[in-house]
């Protein structure tokens, strides 16, 4: 027990990441089933009905991620924590990549349920029966866009190095700490610029066109798990092993 209360951040600090990244990443398969549908305006605001979920676990994130801060967590500690959220968003990102199909089959239920007149509760619990005759077989077959991977890499890497790089020189500099956690806020706005203006615009053209909409998409979403495996975490330690 005195482990789990001494080390609580390894624990609770990455199951909340990580479900904030899980229901982002479910979300974005609304935007999918719209495709496969051609129902993207309401696919498009489920996308976004079902990310305001993730509000409740940052609420909670950003405070105790700021209380490692006050109490002086060591910095390994703090690396652990940060590199096991990684890796378990990486898993989660694993999951819902190999059931794809079924979130996408689900949104399209969903999908189909609201617009006939059900309620917005009552349409996700009867969509939970997935109704699989639709065709969504472009969902396996698609080639990864190197453009949009590699841009999405960049965006996303910033996205989520912000707020762990910000608030661990905040931790190795407390006389700064205040200043150092404000930018945090910088950081990810710059990160949602780029989003904004750079890859849901593209999507929304994709989707439009009817062209290279699943390969542009599943490029972003390899591009997201590859952040997580690989960049994220070895920027951090770099970071770690300079600072030191």
């Amino acid at each position: 027990m005195n482990i789990l209360y001494d080390y609580w951040c390894l624990f609770v600090i990455p199951f909340l990441y990580g479900m904030m990244l899980f229901i982002e990443f479910i979300s974005q398969y609304s935007r999918v089933a719209g495709y496969f549908i051609d129902k993207n305006s309401i696919a498009y605001s489920l996308q976004n009905t079902t990310f305001t979920l993730t509000r409740f676990f940052s609420v909670l994130l950003m405070p105790l991620i700021g209380f490692m801060v006050d109490k002086n967590y060591q910095p390994s500690i703090f690396l652990l924590c940060v590199i096991t959220s990684f890796y378990f968003v990486f898993i989660l990102g694993l999951i819902v990549f190999f059931c794809r199909k079924k979130i996408c089959f689900f949104y399209i239920n969903f999908i189909k349920k609201y617009i006939n007149g059900y309620g917005l509760i009552t349409s996700f619990f009867r969509s939970f029966k997935l109704n699989k005759n639709y065709n969504i077989s472009e969902l396996n077959n698609y080639k990864i866009d190197i453009k949009y991977f590699v841009i999405s890499v960049f965006i996303y890497a910033i996205h989520a190095l912000g707020v762990f790089v910000t608030f661990y020189f905040a931790l190795i500099s407390p006389d700064n700490k205040i200043m150092i956690t404000q930018t945090s806020g910088i950081i990810n706005a710059f990160a949602t610029l780029l989003l904004t203006f750079k890859i849901d615009p593209a999507l929304s053209v994709a989707i439009e066109k009817r062209t290279n909409f699943i390969s542009s998409f599943m490029s972003i979403f390899y591009a997201r798990l590859f952040v997580f495996f690989f960049i994220a975490p070895l920027t951090f330690f770099i970071i770690y092993r300079i600072t030191q």
